[in-house]
């Protein structure tokens, strides 16, 4: 089983996302496999757990430690990507510009993890992009550029709040479809304070 902790986006994004999610179906026929999950911003790609209690000790640990967040987009990206069945496929998302405070709460959660689960690598760590996931999977990589190459004539510069935080749980190491789901939401308090980890 694995897991991860995301920032979780409040009506506006929210609904500013399922919006280029069904604009992006409208052009390229993906469906909607990310309506599985509400619109987030990770703060670290899904990593192996021992158990999900655990893991929801530590994350109601965590976001105490936390405040909201100003997240702004700053531009649309597609990516090629096999992660949903293994067939090649896309993945469209939007940058979020890389502040300092994201920055620290993705490295205090690294920390983190490493004094109370020991080790728990995950893809990326150490190339992450910070961004907002609205399509993947559900076609091939050549409907994805061409519904990119139509909808990135738009400007994506927006900034919305994200004040809640989210436990994402993956029962399939392999990130089936229908395998995973926001298993917990907090609300991150006004003013942060310090995690008992």
């Amino acid at each position: 089983m694995k897991a991860t902790i995301v920032l979780l986006a409040d009506n506006d994004a929210e609904n500013y996302g399922r919006k280029l999610m069904l604009k992006a179906h409208r052009y390229g026929k993906m469906g909607f496999e990310m309506a599985r999950l509400p619109q987030h911003v990770s703060l670290k790609q899904p990593f192996s757990i021992p158990s999900l209690e655990k893991m929801e000790t530590f994350f109601d640990g965590f976001v105490k430690g936390l405040r909201p967040f100003e997240i702004e987009f700053v531009r649309m990206d597609v990516f090629p990507s096999n992660v949903l069945g293994g067939a090649e496929s896309g993945c469209m998302s939007l940058r979020v510009k890389e502040t300092p405070q994201l920055i620290e709460a993705q490295k205090r959660l690294n920390e983190e993890l490493v004094k109370f689960f020991g080790s728990c690598p995950a893809e990326h760590d150490d190339n992450y992009v910070f961004h907002m996931t609205f399509a993947i999977g559900g076609a091939d990589y050549e409907s994805y550029q061409k519904t990119y190459d139509e909808l990135i004539k738009s400007d994506y510069k927006r900034t919305f709040r994200f004040s809640r935080l989210g436990l994402l749980y993956y029962d399939d190491d392999n990130i089936t479809p229908g395998t995973y789901f926001c298993y917990k939401i907090c609300n991150i308090p006004p003013e942060g304070k310090s995690c008992p980890f």
